[in-house]
């Protein structure tokens, strides 16, 4: 038999023990199975954080901090895809090291990688890309001085820091190689240190020292051969891969699992023999060239001379651009079991070369012309088998079902997942199903309880378990009472619920996580608009939510305070890019730079003699105070300033959850009244930061211009760190110079966001500031609203909102409420002339 050529089987890389030793970390090589299974089988260390088509994990994230004297382990043993480096995330914990089977992500800037022992010569590549398409700033730069960058060898890309920009970035090449030289003095090796900067988030493929690790020689495959002796294809495999076991009946999926690692099927394989074949195909992997096999899966084929390369990234053509050939081929017009396979290569409308289950045990179709010269193909017939070699699997188990329920009003649905399965049957009365059962379709509803029990089949896996579950049937509790109690200058509520909890709170939320849990009267001093319904326990379910607009007895049109004056939210579009560019991104800005600095020059300003205890005369010098530095906003409507204090911008996104602490959330309902009737937070937020070490606090956060009093002063306040909790006051001037404080802000848990209210009852015009004055914890401010008695406050005259309930005032859809919430009567914009318990009352409705 002729011989085409020879085939060596290579792996990517060597395992070795030291660190020294390894030169090559190529992570698109992927991950062991054993590196798999420890991920795995260690929760408390790494978290699943991504699957592939079957469901299985591919990829992990760190869920604790690991030693940065040690290589990274999961399960006790050391990653061996990781042997050889040290990686140092700082301070920073979970999430900050990814895991993949193509790549390692590092998530934290600052984390560093460090190379033990390389000498001077030594080069260093890394290729990797950056995590985000659009970004422009994630970089890596060596820690050492004698770590030098060989601009020659590398991408045109450089700078400081090498930066590995975004995909979707004009210009950008998406995927960078960039090489580092050691150059040292002396004969002896060192550390060589990288660190992310200025951003991280970068994907890396591969790091390698000069060449990388010398290729070791695969051990050859043992294939078994199903075909005659003069197939043509057993000439190929004779030296490609050496000798296969030329077998005459198909063996069991165990037997195959045990001593093979591919079947072959050749051209010369019986009608009988090919019955067999349709119980391993997915159970263990296949490469077919006998197009006779599909007529037992009603598959019809076609001759073509056509053969056209459709996905040339796929590992079997070897970066073969197209396939010279001069036969016919016999090609497969997909449909059936093969439907959904993945196309490689066409010949006119069919496919030429498929491939079914590509990560699990695969099946290819190599099509072979009559001419034995077919060079081409016989390379992709070779690099197929080896491909679909390495997808063995253990035969496994379709996941058992999952079966979860949603309870709605005397109704509950029912949903069934199941991992890996291409089809779930179930039952409703107790009994096991089978495949004559109902087939599961999508979810579905019950309106009495059942015992639903599911099973799941899938394509190379044996059945699933049954799973079981008692599916229940609940109905909605009853909405709870309310009563108002008005008195001059608060109203007081009272809810109640029959044996149940009840939950309130004023942002018109109907989840119970975002409101309080009522335990005693509440008792308000603004009007507001209260939600409450009774939560679900005991076989009900919350019940539906119930408003009420409440107002206050002896509010008047002069006192009421429903105007803006003026809002400083820290929206993106305003702070996110003023200022400093130091260490600027997306969800942090340093806006007067990352460090704090002194507020004191150099300059003497004056000296005084004092006295020391022993009567002894001593000089005190006083140095003049740095040029405060002033940051508006984008709209000029407010300003920070700071002698040298740290101010931040931060996306920190609150969370809604009442009392959630370390989320950014309103620690009670009642701090969380809303503005105007709008929510009244934003998702964002100016942080006073760090000071100069010994120095008074001197950041602020104040009005552009002056205002008229009087006015009230809401601001949404946030604890933002544990420690001393931060001291922050409330000032006003007339001439930026003397300011006078109002009160201070008050916090409690760290980020348990507080709605403090304060009032100015003045007319002179002043300005308004937030001045940090004391405490190591940071002060995070979203909002502070100016609000006056304008045209809005004005609708609320003393008659209708000390007797009655006005509600959509402001949309012009005004109407009378008695104290139960009942409308009365509508009202129209202008005067109004209301008859209640036989008076008449003026409202006025502007």
């Amino acid at each position: 038999m002729k011989k085409f050529f020879t085939l060596a089987l290579l792996v990517g890389l060597t395992l070795t023990t030291g660190a020294q030793e390894k030169k090559c970390w190529d992570f698109t090589q992927g991950l062991s199975d054993e590196t798999i299974a420890n991920l795995n089988a260690d929760a408390s260390n790494w978290a699943s954080n991504g699957t592939d088509a079957d469901g299985n994990t591919n990829n992990w994230k760190n869920a604790v901090k690991q030693s940065t004297d040690a290589y990274w382990m999961a399960n006790g043993v050391v990653i061996e895809e990781l042997r050889g480096l040290k990686i140092d995330i700082g301070s920073n914990k979970d999430n900050s090291v990814h895991l993949a089977t193509t790549k390692l992500r590092l998530t934290r800037k600052g984390t560093k990688i460090t190379f033990p022992k390389l000498a001077n010569g030594q080069k260093i590549t890394i290729v990797g890309r950056s995590a985000n398409a659009t970004a422009t700033n994630r970089g890596i730069a060596p820690v050492q001085s004698y770590i030098q960058f060989q601009a020659e060898e590398s991408s045109a890309q450089t700078g400081g820091a090498c930066i590995f920009v975004g995909g979707s970035v004009e210009g950008s090449e998406g995927t960078y190689t960039f090489v580092w030289k050691v150059v040292t003095d002396g004969t002896d090796s060192v550390d060589v240190q990288f660190q992310l900067t200025p951003e991280a988030g970068i994907d890396f493929t591969m790091f390698m020292i000069d060449k990388g690790d010398a290729p070791a020689v695969e051990e050859a495959k043992k294939v078994a051969y199903l075909g005659t002796t003069d197939d043509p294809v057993l000439g190929i495999l004779d030296d490609a891969i050496v000798a296969p076991t030329i077998i005459d009946a198909v063996p069991s999926i165990a037997e195959l699992q045990e001593n093979y690692e591919a079947l072959v099927i050749g051209t010369g394989a019986t009608e009988a023999q090919l019955a067999a074949v349709k119980d391993i195909i997915a159970f263990f992997p296949v490469v077919n060239t006998n197009p006779a096999l599909y007529a037992l899966y009603n598959v019809t084929t076609a001759e073509s001379e056509d053969i056209t390369i459709s996905d040339a990234t796929n590992a079997i053509f070897d970066e073969k651009e197209e396939i010279a050939h001069t036969g016919a081929i016999t090609a497969v017009n997909l449909s059936g079991y093969f439907e959904n396979d993945q196309v490689l290569a066409t010949a006119g409308e069919a496919s030429a070369i498929h491939v079914h289950n590509a990560k699990r045990n695969a099946y290819y179709y190599i099509p072979l012309a009559a001419d034995e010269g077919e060079q081409d193909l016989y390379d992709i017939l070779s690099n197929a088998i080896v491909a679909a070699a390495k997808t063995k699997k253990d035969v496994a188990a379709v996941g058992t079902p999952a079966i979860t329920f949603a309870l709605g009003d005397g109704v509950s649905t029912v949903t069934i997942t199941a991992t890996s399965s291409k089809a779930i049957y179930y039952t409703i009365d107790g009994s096991d199903p089978t495949t004559a059962s109902t087939k599961y379709d999508g979810s579905f509803e019950l309106t009495t309880a059942a015992t639903v029990k599911a099973f799941a089949i899938g394509d190379g896996y044996t059945d699933s378990e049954i799973a079981s579950k008692e599916v229940t049937i609940a109905t909605k509790a009853a909405a709870p009472t309310i009563a108002v109690a008005r008195e001059a200058g608060k109203s007081t509520i009272t809810l109640a619920a029959d044996g149940a909890d009840v939950y309130f709170n004023f942002t018109k939320s109907e989840k119970q996580a975002e409101s309080q849990k009522y335990t005693e009267p509440i008792e308000l001093t603004e009007p507001a608009t209260i939600t409450f319904f009774t939560g679900a326990g005991n076989g009900t379910l919350q019940s539906d939510a119930q408003q009420q607009f409440v107002g206050i007895d002896g509010i008047t049109s002069a006192n009421i305070r429903w105007d803006i004056l003026t809002h400083m939210g820290a929206e993106k579009e305003e702070w996110s890019e003023v200022g400093s560019e130091e260490s600027r991104s997306n969800k942090v800005n340093y806006i007067f730079g990352k460090s704090a600095k002194s507020m004191y020059t150099e300059e003497i300003d004056h000296t005084e003699t004092l006295k020391d205890s022993e009567g002894n005369d001593s000089i005190v010098n006083y140095y003049k105070t740095v040029e405060q530095t002033v940051v508006p906003n984008v709209s000029g409507t407010w300003k920070v300033t700071s002698y040298g204090q740290v101010m931040t911008w931060e996306n920190p996104t609150p969370g809604k959850n009442v009392g959630a602490a370390g989320s950014n959330c309103p620690e009670f309902a009642i701090d969380h009244l809303p503005v105007n009737g709008e929510d009244g937070v934003t998702n964002y937020m100016l942080n006073f930061k760090g000071k100069a070490s010994g120095e008074p606090y001197n950041a602020t956060i104040q009005t552009a211009q002056k205002f008229a009093g009087p006015f009230d002063i809401i601001v949404f306040f946030n604890n933002g760190s544990a420690g001393n909790w931060p001291k922050v006051n409330v000032e006003i001037s007339t001439d930026e110079q003397n300011w006078t404080k109002l009160d201070s802000l008050a916090t409690k848990d760290v980020r348990l966001m507080k709605r403090n209210k304060l009032s100015y009852e003045g007319t002179d015009e002043v300005y308004v500031r937030l001045a940090h004055v004391g405490g190591n914890s940071a002060g995070q401010v979203f909002d502070i609203y100016l609000m006056n008695n304008g045209e809005k406050s004005k609708a609320y005259s003393e008659e209708a909102v000390g007797i009655s309930n006005v509600k959509n005032v402001f949309a012009g859809k005004a109407a009378i409420y008695n104290l139960n919430g009942v409308r009365q009567q509508s009202m129209k914009r202008g005067l109004n002339i209301i008859v209640e318990n036989g008076k008449a009352r003026k409202v006025l409705v502007k």
